[in-house]
């Protein structure tokens, strides 16, 4: 038998902060994605970190199972890398024992490994990163594309996911672009993005929706509307002006969740 299987990374988070005095982040699904193959096909693993190993250990897979992952995903960039492993791992494990786990099992899981970004749920979430608890869903009524800008360098996404103090004062159900704008204004205090105010006003005023960074990890992403044809030349305007940050990909927002063959 094979599964395959592949979970979407992330363009930061939404929000991050804290709600009602409990940790809660806004995921930000994209379509980069990490891949997991369980198979009697072969055996051995392949392409696990420290993280996922120890998800995988938390099953009893047969020695005639093989594991392998495969990732598209940037590491310590705040992009979900981890998060998309172990969640990929657990599922893909899990129907190959004949015993499919949820995606609240999975991302309790997850966060007793180290804090998790719920781009795992299907759609876009609000969820607790340290418990792995479901909140709400969000609502997204449009589709947009996202060009992901990176300010180089890595960053221990374990340290600063435990450092968010942003308070979020309410949640709607559907996404509020201004108070994406205000947290990731808040984080500036903690991990700070050089020129964000001004990249966001640039962005905004070539026609971006909104700017959100990863409070985590060293990328922003700039929304346009799906229908705009001239991003790629604005993503070049972006980039003259704003030298020292470095275009890293265009994608798309897209829902959470499992996708493949299960």
């Amino acid at each position: 038998m094979k599964v395959r299987l592949k979970v979407p990374g992330s363009c930061g988070e939404f929000v991050q902060g804290f709600f009602q005095g409990a940790p809660l982040l806004i995921t930000c699904p994209v379509e980069i994605f990490t891949t997991v193959t369980v198979s009697d096909e072969f055996s051995g693993v392949a392409g696990l970190g420290e993280k996922s190993l120890a998800m995988l250990e938390k099953f009893s897979l047969p020695k005639n199972f093989g594991v392998r992952l495969v990732s598209d995903l940037p590491r310590a960039k705040g992009m979900a890398s981890s998060s998309a492993d172990l969640a990929a791992v657990a599922k893909a494990v899990s129907v190959a024992l004949g015993q499919e786990l949820s995606a609240e099992k999975i991302s309790e899981l997850a966060a007793s490994i180290e804090p998790t970004d719920g781009i795992f749920f299907s759609g876009i979430v609000a969820m607790n990163p340290v418990t792995g608890k479901f909140v709400k869903n969000i609502r997204v009524a449009e589709n947009f594309t996202v060009a992901i800008f990176d300010y180089g360098g890595e960053v221990d996404t374990l340290k600063f996911n435990r450092r968010s103090d942003f308070q979020i004062p309410a949640l709607a159900e559907n996404l509020i672009f201004e108070l994406v704008e205000e947290s990731a204004r808040a984080n500036q205090s903690i991990l700070y993005k050089k020129n964000l105010p001004e990249i966001t006003a640039f962005a905004k005023n070539l026609g971006a929706v909104t700017v959100n960074a990863a409070h985590s990890g060293t990328v922003i992403g700039i929304f346009f509307r799906a229908g705009d044809t001239a991003v790629d030349a604005k993503i070049l305007e972006i980039g003259r002006r704003f030298e020292f940050i470095k275009f890293l990909t265009k994608t798309r927002l897209t829902g959470g969740g499992f996708y493949g063959e299960i």
